[in-house]
Protein backbone atom coordinates (compact mmCIF):
# COMPACT_ATOMS: atom_id res chain seq x y z
CA UNK A 1 0.00 0.00 0.00
CA UNK A 2 2.82 2.41 0.82
CA UNK A 3 4.34 1.82 -2.59
CA UNK A 4 1.07 2.74 -4.28
CA UNK A 5 0.81 5.94 -2.25
CA UNK A 6 4.42 6.83 -3.04
CA UNK A 7 3.81 6.14 -6.73
CA UNK A 8 0.68 8.29 -6.71
CA UNK A 9 2.52 11.13 -4.96
CA UNK A 10 5.30 11.04 -7.57
CA UNK A 11 2.73 11.12 -10.36
CA UNK A 12 0.99 14.10 -8.78
CA UNK A 13 4.31 15.95 -8.56
CA UNK A 14 5.05 15.16 -12.20
CA UNK A 15 1.56 16.25 -13.16
CA UNK A 16 2.10 19.62 -11.49
CA UNK A 17 5.39 19.99 -13.35
CA UNK A 18 3.71 19.11 -16.64
CA UNK A 19 0.96 21.65 -16.04
CA UNK A 20 3.67 24.27 -15.63
CA UNK A 21 5.35 23.12 -18.85
CA UNK A 22 2.11 22.99 -20.82
CA UNK A 23 1.05 26.55 -20.13
CA UNK A 24 3.86 27.97 -22.29
CA UNK A 25 3.33 25.48 -25.14
CA UNK A 26 1.89 27.82 -27.75
CA UNK A 27 2.85 27.32 -31.36
CA UNK A 28 6.32 27.74 -32.74
CA UNK A 29 7.53 29.95 -29.89
CA UNK A 30 6.47 27.35 -27.34
CA UNK A 31 8.13 24.62 -29.39
CA UNK A 32 11.41 26.53 -29.53
CA UNK A 33 11.23 27.27 -25.81
CA UNK A 34 11.05 23.51 -25.19
CA UNK A 35 14.73 23.30 -26.05
CA UNK A 36 15.55 25.40 -23.01
CA UNK A 37 13.68 23.21 -20.50
CA UNK A 38 16.40 20.58 -20.10
CA UNK A 39 19.25 20.60 -17.62
CA UNK A 40 21.57 21.71 -20.42
CA UNK A 41 19.78 24.88 -21.40
CA UNK A 42 23.12 26.68 -21.37
CA UNK A 43 24.19 24.53 -24.33
CA UNK A 44 21.14 25.72 -26.27
CA UNK A 45 22.01 29.33 -25.47
CA UNK A 46 25.56 28.76 -26.72
CA UNK A 47 24.20 27.11 -29.88
CA UNK A 48 21.87 30.05 -30.60
CA UNK A 49 24.76 32.46 -30.00
CA UNK A 50 26.94 30.40 -32.34
CA UNK A 51 24.21 30.51 -35.01
CA UNK A 52 24.06 34.30 -34.74
CA UNK A 53 27.85 34.62 -34.96
CA UNK A 54 27.92 32.30 -37.98
CA UNK A 55 25.23 34.43 -39.66
CA UNK A 56 27.46 37.48 -39.27
CA UNK A 57 30.36 35.50 -40.75
CA UNK A 58 28.20 34.42 -43.69
CA UNK A 59 27.40 38.01 -44.55
CA UNK A 60 31.04 39.06 -44.09
CA UNK A 61 32.49 36.24 -46.22
CA UNK A 62 29.78 36.77 -48.84
CA UNK A 63 30.66 40.44 -49.05
CA UNK A 64 34.37 39.63 -49.29
CA UNK A 65 33.66 37.05 -52.00
CA UNK A 66 31.79 39.51 -54.20
CA UNK A 67 34.26 42.36 -53.68
CA UNK A 68 37.51 40.34 -53.85
CA UNK A 69 39.86 40.24 -56.78
CA UNK A 70 39.57 37.27 -59.11
CA UNK A 71 42.57 35.48 -57.59
CA UNK A 72 41.10 35.71 -54.05
CA UNK A 73 37.53 34.68 -54.88
CA UNK A 74 38.31 30.97 -54.52
CA UNK A 75 39.49 31.49 -50.92
CA UNK A 76 36.45 33.56 -49.93
CA UNK A 77 34.07 31.25 -51.79
CA UNK A 78 35.36 28.15 -50.01
CA UNK A 79 35.25 30.00 -46.68
CA UNK A 80 31.66 31.08 -47.38
CA UNK A 81 30.62 27.50 -48.09
CA UNK A 82 32.35 26.22 -44.92
CA UNK A 83 30.74 28.85 -42.72
CA UNK A 84 27.35 28.14 -44.30
CA UNK A 85 27.75 24.41 -43.63
CA UNK A 86 28.72 25.11 -40.02
CA UNK A 87 25.61 27.22 -39.57
CA UNK A 88 23.39 24.54 -41.11
CA UNK A 89 24.89 21.92 -38.78
CA UNK A 90 24.34 24.18 -35.77
CA UNK A 91 20.72 24.84 -36.68
CA UNK A 92 20.05 21.16 -37.32
CA UNK A 93 21.44 20.36 -33.87
CA UNK A 94 19.25 23.07 -32.31
CA UNK A 95 16.11 21.68 -33.89
CA UNK A 96 17.03 18.08 -33.06
CA UNK A 97 17.58 18.99 -29.40
CA UNK A 98 14.35 20.98 -29.33
CA UNK A 99 12.49 18.02 -30.85
CA UNK A 100 14.02 15.65 -28.32
CA UNK A 101 12.92 17.83 -25.42
CA UNK A 102 9.46 18.28 -26.92
CA UNK A 103 9.10 14.52 -27.41
CA UNK A 104 10.20 13.87 -23.84
CA UNK A 105 7.59 16.32 -22.60
CA UNK A 106 4.90 14.60 -24.67
CA UNK A 107 5.91 11.21 -23.27
CA UNK A 108 5.65 12.55 -19.71
CA UNK A 109 2.20 13.93 -20.53
CA UNK A 110 1.16 10.52 -21.82
CA UNK A 111 2.44 8.86 -18.65
CA UNK A 112 0.35 11.20 -16.53
CA UNK A 113 -2.73 10.57 -18.67
CA UNK A 114 -2.24 6.81 -18.41
CA UNK A 115 -1.76 7.05 -14.65
CA UNK A 116 -4.95 9.10 -14.35
CA UNK A 117 -6.85 6.52 -16.41
CA UNK A 118 -5.37 3.74 -14.30
CA UNK A 119 -6.42 5.48 -11.08
CA UNK A 120 -9.95 5.97 -12.47
CA UNK A 121 -10.23 2.26 -13.20
CA UNK A 122 -9.04 1.25 -9.72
Amino acid sequence: MATDDKFEQQLNEQSAELQRLMKDDSGLIGYLKAGFTSNFSWVMKVAYLLAIVLTVFIFWTGYEFFTAAADEQLFWGVLLILVFNAQVATKIWIFLETGRNHTGKEIRRMEVRLAQRFSELS
